[in-house]
């Protein structure tokens, strides 16, 4: 019986283990998720804040057009475009729930959960919303 124990104990740590590393990004997405650095202003939406979605949001499996993690896509503008006045409010970060959820207010788990932000990216996402959350290119 105590082996049988020991041996299913093993098991579970291993299993653990493999799930640990299984749900691990890669480190380029990692070091590619550092490269993305917003101007201070004129924030364009296909240079810098899909870019970003890509690499921290979709690519983790969350916000993808099969997961749809909390029914958001952020695959594409047309995914946030839909959750506009909920999720985005133009020109209002304060009532806006991205920035809600990237700076972790209200005890809300900061978003994404694997690694947060840079200062740059949270405040570059802010500027969009306070430029009016366009899909122009800049």
């Amino acid at each position: 019986m105590h082996q049988f124990s020991t041996r299913h104990s093993t098991m579970a740590v291993i299993f653990t283990a493999a799930l640990l590393l299984a749900s691990c990004k890669d480190s380029n997405t990692v070091s590619a998720l550092d490269d993305i650095v917003f101007p201070a202003k004129n924030i364009s939406y296909d240079n810098s804040v899909q870019p970003l979605f890509n690499i921290a949001c979709t690519y983790s499996g969350c916000h993808d057009t099969k997961t749809f993690a909390g029914d958001l896509d952020l695959t594409g503008y047309s995914g946030i475009r839909q959750r506009f006045y909920d999720v985005v409010v133009v020109r209002d970060t304060n009532l806006s729930r991205l920035v809600w959820r990237i700076e972790g207010k209200f005890g809300l788990t900061p978003m994404p959960p694997t690694r947060l932000l840079t200062l740059n990216q949270r405040q570059g996402l802010k500027q969009w919303i306070l430029e009016g959350a366009t899909n122009t290119i800049k």
